[in-house]
């Protein structure tokens, strides 16, 4: 047999940046920084370091530990390089926050450790006792693969920077690097964890592997990987091996790709199973006891935790903690609080939270009919990954209203529904009307082929759009008449009783509030024009997408609301917006970036709206 290929984990990482175009050169202090972020966090356990943990937690306390980075690491290797970093005042305060996440992410390691018993501190003989080594630095691993058709085995080598026994069977490989990181890659790479760690384990079930790393604004990002899941993606793990060792004959490195699906929800770290304890006893502390339910569902933004009322405390007490439990636990946002499927959900903000490319849920995309198209725009991601669809076709979801405040992702929201409707029509199967006031909403669009006519494209108040809506109008009525001669009741219906093919029609407006600034004449041409499409637009087969900032009422009058039954609520101003938009509190509790409540039926659903690169955009609004 052929000597074994060697490769290491870090080239194999290298190829998947190169695949998908991602690498960000580092800043001029990249490296210094990096390796003084490495020293530090690396030194907790060195044995041989005065910050080794059971020293720098030698009284049993949790708390101050970054403070004691600093003094005996930290602090001392940057006073060594004063002269270099003279002018990195930002990059350093980065690199500060990385170690302070870091400290805070491991002090929170430790006390599960103790809370479950695996170990605890001596106070008698001031010691750490117990099964001390759940932490290990620079841990060499690898792993031999051997697939039918190679030239070669291919055994790839790598060093895990910490690696951390979670519980039975649950391994953290820690890596030391500031900076984001990639969806695809870091599964990749935990995927390649866990074989190594299966074949270091010898013949032991394969572990599951948590690949943790802390990125320079104080940021965590935590790719957690299943058994089940790395089976899942083992196919795309050897393919990449043995096309970058070249022992397939003729392959190129594959580009990664991972469904959404298989990414969420994710299994709990120590960190979510930590903060369900400190929820419970916040809860307590204000006379709101409850219990809570199982594990938490985590997300890419927040990690849900369910929870049950004792008795004689009322759901509505429950649910009035926002505010006490965000400030009881020092959080970024008050968590949002509210009913799902009958049990109490407490929704919060992850310190660690991702992001989920359009690519991710691309292939989940409907199929289109086989001529009429598809009806159905992407609404968002949910919790468990699978992506969420507003029907243009059903009476409930005909007509969408869109609200949420500058930042929250209401124009990304917008363009990812339009790129899931185009990927999934032809322009013979539906034309858009496009309204852009701000003019970068959609300008890869203005030479569509979608368009309805050439001149749908319209950027107010340069561009009047009456006359636009009132030719939507006609259009409405026009095709009525022809269902009326066909005895069809619907674009549906009408499709299959001739063989005259009449496109969907969506008209999508960025900013609505803005087309209301006028005088009251126009105001009440464009609120007239708006209100009949409404009623009666739906089986013609033309549907509005309005989106504002601003959901006062007097932009969201009673009949638009009425008229509009699906509502997409990103984060707004305050609660009063909230009811506005949806009748209930919760929109202003949103973290922003794509986190929304979706509407169509009464039941509110949280859904996480996906990244469209601009990349995508070019390619799918060409």
């Amino acid at each position: 047999m052929p000597e074994p290929v060697a490769l290491t984990v870090s080239q194999a990482r290298q190829a998947i940046y190169r695949a998908r175009d991602r690498r960000e050169p580092p800043g001029p202090h990249g490296a210094i920084l990096g390796r003084l972020f490495h020293h530090a966090a690396s030194s907790l356990l060195d044995p041989g370091h005065p910050a080794h943990w059971e020293r720098t937690l030698a009284n049993g306390s949790v708390t101050g530990l970054a403070r004691e980075l600093y003094d005996l690491t930290l602090g001392y290797e940057l006073s060594l390089r004063q002269g270099l970093l003279q002018d990195a005042g930002e990059d350093v305060l980065g690199l500060w926050k990385a170690v302070q996440s870091y400290a805070t992410w491991f002090a929170g390691l430790v006390e599960t450790a103790r809370g479950a018993k695996a170990i605890e501190y001596d106070s008698l003989r001031e010691i750490w006792v117990g099964n001390t080594d759940l932490f290990q630095a620079e841990v060499e691993l690898s792993a031999r693969f051997q697939e039918q058709g190679w030239r070669a085995p291919v055994l790839v080598k790598g060093r895990a920077d910490q690696l951390i026994r979670a519980s039975a069977g649950k391994w953290c490989v820690i890596e030391f690097k500031l900076g984001s990181g990639h969806a695809e890659a870091d599964l990749l790479q935990a995927c390649l964890y866990s074989e190594m760690l299966a074949s270091s384990l010898k013949g032991a079930a394969k572990p599951t592997v948590a690949l943790v790393r802390f990125g320079a604004a104080g940021d965590i990002e935590e790719t957690l990987i299943s058994p089940e899941l790395a089976a899942t993606v083992r196919p795309q793990l050897i393919r990449l091996v043995g096309a970058l060792a070249g022992v397939i004959p003729g392959a190129e490195i594959p580009e990664p790709h991972v469904d959404a699906s298989l990414l969420w929800p994710r299994p709990p770290g120590p960190e979510e199973i930590a903060l369900g304890r400190s929820l419970a006893e916040a809860f307590h502390e204000f006379g709101a006891d409850v219990r809570v339910l199982g594990e938490p569902v985590v997300g890419p933004a927040f990690a849900r935790y369910f929870v049950e009322p004792a008795r004689r405390v009322t759901a509505g007490k429950v649910m009035n903690q926002g505010l006490n439990l965000q400030v009881r636990l020092r959080l970024g946002r008050a968590p949002l609080i509210h009913a799902v499927e009958g049990r109490i959900a407490v929704d919060v903000q992850r310190p660690s939270r991702e992001f989920v490319p359009f690519g991710h849920v691309r292939p989940s995309l409907p199929e289109s009919g086989r001529d009429a198209g598809s009806s159905r725009a992407l609404a968002g991601i949910g919790l468990d990954g699978a992506p969420v669809f507003a029907d243009f076709s059903t009476p409930e979801q005909t007509h969408i209203l869109v609200a949420g405040v500058a930042g929250s992702g209401k124009t990304e929201w917008l363009r990812v529904a339009l790129a899931s409707l185009l990927i999934t029509n032809t322009p013979e199967t539906l034309r858009l009307v496009l309204i852009d006031p701000k003019r970068n909403a959609f300008p890869e669009l203005r030479q569509s082929p979608f368009l309805w006519t050439p001149g749908a494209f319209l950027c107010p108040p340069q561009d009047s759009v009456v006359p636009i809506l009132e030719e939507m109008v006609r259009e409405m009525e026009r095709r009525y008449s022809l269902f009326e001669q066909a005895r069809a009741d619907d674009l549906s219906g009408y499709h299959q009783k001739t063989v005259e093919w009449l496109p969907r029609i969506v008209c999508v407006c960025d900013e609505f509030a803005d087309l209301l600034l006028g005088n009251r004449k126009l105001r009440e041409e464009i609120e007239g024009a708006v209100n009949r499409l409404g009623q009666k637009a739906r089986a013609a087969g033309i549907h509005l997408v309005l989106a504002t900032q601003r959901p006062s009422r007097q932009v969201v009058s009673g009949i638009l609301k009425a008229n509009l039954p699906c509502r997409v609520a990103l984060r707004v101003t305050d609660s009063l917006e909230s009811r506005i938009i949806l009748d209930q509190n919760g929109a202003e509790n949103l973290l922003g970036r794509g986190d929304l409540l979706f509407t169509a039926d009464g039941a509110l659903v949280r859904l996480q709206s996906p990244f469209l690169e601009e990349a995508d955009r070019n390619e799918i609004f060409r």
